[in-house]
């Protein structure tokens, strides 16, 4: 009885196996896309699939899904380690929705890294209401949860909300990265924001240009460094340190802020903010910090522009060589 017992552990334990390994098999580290695919295809390059939704379920964690043309393959939601790499310049129109949900839950043995890089896409959140066409996206790229997020080469236009909504929750440390890569047209370009934990977001060679607000704003445990990057015409402030953050801060260096209602604004008490090279210029305001020398406010490293403003605001706090 017990061999016979253990006959049947053995088999069901071979099953098992060989059943996770033909899910394993059916599922590719590299995938494709095209303009003339079809969902029932298996994605490979020669049978590619329709929109990113169909290949993502057929590509394996930590796999990259490739664009084989230029097209519009449809909104994604994104709970798994991925690449997604737009190869000729790829678009998503989100009309009223999300352009790209980040949601990789934390505790999944097999997928420990939780990074996501998206690559070489256009996103865009234009629609109509009535005769009218108008932006109706909600947010471009919406980071819930994830370990790092790497946005580079994209084009993202037309947003109600967010051009990048990094978001995160219940993180020890997450990271969002941003490199080449243009925000236009949204109501704010990128917010960088936790809820226990930290969320660092690092910019570099990035335009942010004609929100209806913000074009950086930093939130609750938020952080913030942004090289050689071009916030000009939006609404509101440049670089904006919400005034519920006590412990944010930002560093800026080699950037140009100008055009906007504020350049650099540290409404949080404790908070930092530190230029460096940076020109702030022919803003309404040049420079708006709550926060003096003790609590933190905006610092000044030397080498910066700050003038032609209506208003110079608050003077930076001289630290180190000017």
């Amino acid at each position: 009885m017990k061999k016979f017992r253990f006959t049947i552990h053995v088999l069901a334990t071979a099953v098992f196996m060989i059943a996770f390994a033909s899910l394993a098999q059916a599922q590719a580290t590299r995938t494709w896309v095209s303009g003339v695919g079809d969902d029932a295809n298996p994605c490979s390059r020669t049978a590619p699939c329709k929109t990113w939704a169909g290949a993502i379920s057929k590509t394996f964690i930590g796999g990259e899904i490739d664009a084989l043309d230029p097209g519009g393959f449809g909104t994604v939601t994104i709970t798994k380690s991925i690449t997604l790499d737009g190869c000729c310049i790829t678009s998503i129109l989100a009309s009223g929705f999300n352009g790209i949900i980040v949601n990789i839950a934390s505790g999944n043995a097999n997928d420990p890294e939780r990074r996501v890089t998206i690559r070489h896409i256009t996103i865009n959140g234009t629609g109509t209401s009535g005769s009218a066409g108008v932006r109706t996206g909600i947010n471009a790229i919406n980071v819930l949860a994830a370990n790092a997020v790497h946005v580079e080469n994209c084009y993202i236009q037309n947003f109600t909300q967010n051009g990048i909504n990094f978001a995160v929750t219940n993180e020890p440390v997450a990271g969002l990265f941003v490199n080449d890569t243009n925000i236009t047209n949204c109501n704010v370009g990128i917010t960088i924001s936790a809820g226990t934990c930290v969320a660092v977001g690092s910019l570099n060679n990035v335009r942010i240009e004609k929100m209806t607000t913000n074009a950086v704003t930093i939130g609750t445990h938020g952080h913030a460094h942004v090289r050689q990057s071009f916030l000009v015409f939006n609404g509101g402030d440049g670089i904006s340190m919400a005034g519920s953050v006590t412990d944010g801060s930002a560093n800026l260096e080699s950037t140009f802020i100008a055009s906007n209602g504020t350049g650099v604004r540290n409404g949080g008490t404790g908070s930092i903010i530190d230029l460096s090279n940076t020109s702030i210029m022919q803003n309404g305001t040049g420079v708006a910090s709550s926060s003096g020398a003790a609590g933190g406010g905006v610092n000044s490293h030397g080498n910066n522009m700050i003038s032609g403003n209506t208003s110079a605001g608050t003077t930076p706090n001289p630290v180190g060589q000017q």
